[in-house]
């Protein structure tokens, strides 16, 4: 009887978490190409699969292939983005983590950057979810994100963009890689 509570217990809690599609962006490595299960927001401004793509080669933090996005001097940036599976509820706090490095010589692109978290409709951004710090290391660690949407969300895009408080734009990177499952959070 006490397995049985505990299967019911664990397909309850299971139902409440979120996947991503391809949470750790595997693909065949090549620059501009969004992986498999992913697109872009900017038309023409997709990310590379690493390693592999422009003779980078940092080893991803989980499986064969990671993402690296870039942003540039003319105040542009990639993004790469997916439509969820189940609607995020507007009013209900949820997290996820990822994790993020920065590689110091990527073809140009070498300045720190950080991720901006986005939601929006099927195929949309239209409300800032959540923000990285500046990410200056070249080692993966692991970020987490809480947040609570304004409305139901049912794309996330995640975008390279510069630090806080920059006055000018300029050409920077990061790499993204392995996603976790989006949560509810336990909030009081």
């Amino acid at each position: 009887m006490l397995s049985l509570i505990f299967l019911l217990w664990a397909s309850c809690a299971q139902s409440d978490a979120i996947a991503f599609e391809n949470p750790s962006f595997e693909d065949e490595p090549r620059a501009s190409a969004s992986p498999a299960g992913w697109g872009s927001h900017t038309p023409g401004s997709t990310p590379d699969i690493l390693p592999g793509a422009w003779g980078l080669q940092l080893k991803p933090a989980e499986g064969n292939t990671c993402i690296g996005l870039v942003t540039r001097d003319d105040g542009s940036s990639e993004d790469v983005a997916q439509n969820l599976p189940t609607v995020l509820k507007g009013g209900t706090c949820y997290t996820f983590s990822v994790r993020l490095a920065h590689l110091p010589k990527y073809v140009g692109y070498n300045q720190a950057v950080r991720l901006r978290v986005w939601g929006g409709g099927a195929n949309q951004r239209s409300q800032l979810l959540a923000s990285s710090p500046l990410i200056n290391h070249a080692d993966w660690r692991e970020y987490k994100f809480e947040f609570i949407p304004d409305k139901d969300v049912r794309c996330i895009t995640m975008e390279a963009y510069f630090g806080p408080g920059v006055l000018f734009y300029y050409k920077g990177n990061i790499l993204i890689d392995q996603c976790s499952v989006i949560q509810r959070c336990d909030r009081a």
